[in-house]
């Protein structure tokens, strides 16, 4: 009890050196929690709003069906599946489906989109779409040709509320299913994936459509509780047949795990540096504040305190500040996500990259999770305790003696030359400093160390940053886009057969004369609808010249089976391994392609699968597919001359922007439209700016960062009173005390930069040769445009020059405050300071 009484008396005591500890502590306790909140936060909204909107939580299929998605492995309406999910507990509602794809027409426009059929009455306990609905109505039961779309979708089209809408598939007898449906209600959820792609119709009209009469393709499932997920899921498959399969959300969702798998991996690279330089922040303050204090435990062992008293002391000491800094650090922490979970983060300015990261809206919403805010306090607990052990045990070896003098500074000699004058010369203030640096080694490695460790954690985590992005784009734009494209001025909008560049020979010639052009190609673009014998899928069709696209684009590289685009095989077509996957097909195999011609009438083709490409990016080799030039102009109904895209490759992206200007204004008034990858590509963009959400987290390492330099900084100035008493009692000026002041601030801030840049230069250094391998997370790698397995990190001087100057700045701006306090000093009494 004694030890406490001196513990509190000890803190109260010295409150500058207790708030400075506790400070460290409690930004880093309140940064973790904050961190962690956000991440938790995208997470769950991907996944409430995935289920929410979408799928529900669990669903129920005829055994088969999740792999192949046939239309004709469906489920018979009337199985006793309704009466058994009835009686089942923790279920808050069901509904029957049927799903599938269509290529959906308004006049001359036309796009591929999901259509689900539904259940009117049913289906509001299972999905949200009814409470999204902005425009008109939801779809009524007896009614079975009325559909309700996305906002989206509407705005595509060019149509609204009343319209009527054509949809075209392949029903599930391998006909053509073809049906007319007017448009009752229009929907917002905030997700434009969801918006632009989803149509809900009837239930009974989808079974016209796809000709499934009487049967469904899956029961969705919404639980009262999405953590129990796992246990209802079982409980339900051991009811029901062997003939069905009963998924989770995980499992029919897999994209979305793998986002999520993939969004928590990334942001766990930042949490755990974030983790390390916030223990290495408090370690270094806490150490600091216990070595300063030499003279201090000298004169309690010379009054009679035991060894053993004095390491129970400094024990004692570090574990109330823990305790008291984890405990204000979690209140800061849990009321900053608090008040973020109410008010939101608009991130709205990242819409198309938020496609790639299912069912993420414009405004996140942290999550507290006690269990992560435990760990947090048992991490930071641990780490404000730990460090004071060997000082602790270190004062209790002390000589009272020794340790009374210890604070003298050794061979100290004033500022005074030998002829007792005052010297001015700056030279004198830097030996002092460069001197007093090696006089005290343990406060210069604990000061300059706060500063070599947070700039090389600082440099290492930009530098992953830098090198996920530049592989990101460096891939997108090397294997799909190029550099810059031209196009006719509204292409870009639906991608209209009906727009297109008329004199595409001399274009290609006018381009291709600049100096900075490395290889320009034509293509031919069209949205359509890919089927085989089982099932159809939505792709954007291109058709290219392949010598010229080999010079653009480098995607002939990333052939998996088969061969690229050959003008010597007209009817062959190059595809995704994603789509040959979703359609059940290899080389040599049939498809039939179908699509909107530029004058508004649809038109099929066959082609043989001639290759398959895998980028290792489901976005792109679940998305495009490939065949000749004179093959898609032909059946788009194309004039001689005439091409959707002129494809550039320059020789550095870097100029696209500005090469982009100064083309359009060479064809201004021609009504072509010329824009550089950053725009022809924005989801790319987008997805480099919402990715960096997570290392704007980044942010949060500066700060801690430059938490620790100060407060390392102000504890070796604050604890060396006794020391500056004694200069001043020998003839030391206050000026001349804060010129010494900062001179060892700079000198040890510099130390501590260039450690710190040649440790991070070197950590970067190794993982740009050997990489960062996350095969591990290939899957949700997959989710990435343009990403791979393997990331090397850069060091782009331009991005972390500012921050560590700024860090520099920090260090030595802290020291002016104690400076100055130690300048006016009374040299009788700061000499009596213990």
């Amino acid at each position: 009890m004694r030890i406490l009484w001196l513990t509190l008396r000890n803190l109260l005591k010295n409150r500058r050196r207790t708030l400075i500890t506790l400070s460290s502590v409690i930004v880093g306790c309140a940064s973790l929690i904050f961190v962690w909140g956000f991440i938790d936060g995208i997470n769950s909204q991907m996944i409430d709003n995935s289920t929410g909107y979408v799928s529900g939580h669990i669903k129920i299929h005829r055994l088969g069906y999740h792999d192949t998605k046939e239309l004709n492995i469906a489920i018979d309406q009337q199985s006793p599946i309704a009466s058994l999910l009835d009686q089942q507990k923790g279920i808050a509602g069901f509904s029957p489906r049927l799903e599938g794809y269509a290529l959906a027409s308004v006049g001359e426009k036309s796009r591929m989109m999901q259509v689900a059929g539904v259940s009117p009455d049913a289906e509001p306990s299972v999905t949200q779409i009814k409470q999204a609905i902005i425009e008109g109505r939801y779809l009524q039961t007896d009614a079975t040709n009325e559909v309700v779309l996305g906002d989206d979708a509407l705005m595509a089209f060019n149509a609204g509320v009343g319209d009527e809408i054509v949809l075209i598939t392949q029903a599930a007898d391998g006909s053509i299913g073809a049906d007319r449906f007017r448009v009752v209600g229009s929907f917002n959820t905030g997700i434009e994936i969801m918006d632009r792609n989803l149509a809900y119709i009837s239930l009974a009209g989808a079974q016209e459509l796809f000709s499934l009469w009487g049967r469904v393709s899956a029961w969705s499932i919404r639980l009262e509780d999405r953590s129990q997920v796992d246990m209802i899921t079982a409980v339900i498959s051991g009811q029901l047949a062997d003939q069905y399969e009963v998924l989770s959300w995980q499992e029919m969702m897999p994209s979305l795990l793998q986002m999520v798998q993939f969004h928590e991996a990334v942001a766990y690279v930042v949490l755990f540096v974030v983790f390390t330089v916030v223990t290495a922040g408090i370690a270094n303050t806490i150490l600091m504040s216990v070595m300063e204090r030499t003279r201090e435990f000298g004169v309690m062992m010379a009054l009679g305190t035991q060894r053993y008293q004095v390491l129970m002391l400094v024990l004692s000491e570090s574990v109330v500040l823990g305790i008291l800094g984890v405990a204000l650090g979690s209140i800061l922490g849990v009321a900053i996500n608090q008040y973020l979970a109410e008010t939101g983060m608009d991130l709205g300015q990242f819409t198309q990259a938020m496609e790639t990261m299912p069912g993420l809206s414009g405004m996140v919403y942290p999550v507290t999770d006690m269990g992560h805010v435990w760990l947090v306090n048992a991490v930071v607990l641990i780490v404000a305790i730990l460090p004071a052990l060997y000082p602790a045990w270190r004062a209790s070896r002390l000589q009272p003696v020794t340790a009374i003098r210890g604070l003298h500074p050794q061979g100290w000699t004033g500022l005074r030359s030998r002829t007792d004058k005052p010297s001015q010369s700056q030279w004198v203030f830097w030996q002092i400093a460069f001197r007093s640096m090696f006089r005290n080694p343990r406060r210069s490695m604990l000061t300059a160390g706060a500063t070599a460790f947070g700039l090389a954690a600082y440099w290492f985590l930009y530098a992953f940053a830098d090198g996920f992005f530049e592989q990101m784009i460096e891939n997108s734009t090397g294997q799909m886009s190029g550099h810059l494209q031209v196009s006719a001025s509204e292409f870009r909008q639906d991608y209209s057969p009906s727009l297109r560049i008329g004199d595409t020979d001399s274009l290609v010639a006018k381009v291709a004369q600049s100096a900075e052009v490395k290889a320009v190609a034509p293509r031919v673009i069209v949205k359509g609808m890919l089927a085989s014998a089982r099932k159809s899928w939505p792709v954007e069709l291109s058709g290219i010249v392949a010598p010229k696209e080999k010079q653009v684009t480098t995607l002939f590289k990333q052939m998996s089976q088969g061969q690229y685009v050959n003008p010597a095989v007209p009817e062959g077509m190059v595809i995704g391994q994603k789509i040959a996957e979703e359609l059940s097909v290899e080389v040599g195999d049939k498809v039939v392609v179908t699509i909107q011609q530029a004058g508004g009438d649809l038109a099929s083709a066959a082609y043989t699968v001639s290759g398959v490409f895998d980028t290792g990016s489901e976005v792109f080799d679940g998305g495009y597919a490939f065949v000749n030039f004179d093959s898609l102009h032909r059946l788009l109904a194309f004039k001689p001359g005439e091409s959707s895209v002129v494809a550039v490759r320059l020789q550095s992206r870097f100029i696209s922007q500005e090469f982009a200007r100064q083309l359009a204004q060479q064809v201004d008034g021609s009504k072509l439209l010329v824009l550089p990858w950053e725009q022809v590509m924005p989801i790319v963009v987008q997805m480099v700016d919402l990715t960096q959400i997570d290392f704007y987290l980044i942010l949060v390492v500066f700060i801690v960062v430059a938490m620790g330099v100060m407060n390392t900084m102000l504890m070796s100035v604050l604890e060396r009173t006794r020391e500056f008493g004694v200069m001043m009692a020998l003839g030391t000026e206050g000026h001349q005390v804060i010129r010494l002041v900062l001179y060892e601030a700079i000198v040890l801030g510099l130390v501590g930069m260039v450690v710190g840049a040649m440790l991070g230069t070197a950590i970067t250094a190794y993982y740009a040769h050997f990489g960062i391998d996350l095969s591990g997370l290939s899957k949700s790698m997959q989710t990435i445009p343009g990403m791979t397995d393997i990331i090397y990190p850069v060091l782009i001087l331009q991005h972390i020059w500012l921050p560590s100057l700024l860090l520099f700045v920090c260090g030595v701006t802290v020291s002016i405050y104690p400076a100055i306090k130690a300048s006016r000093l009374n040299p009788v009494e700061a000499i009596r300071h213990a």
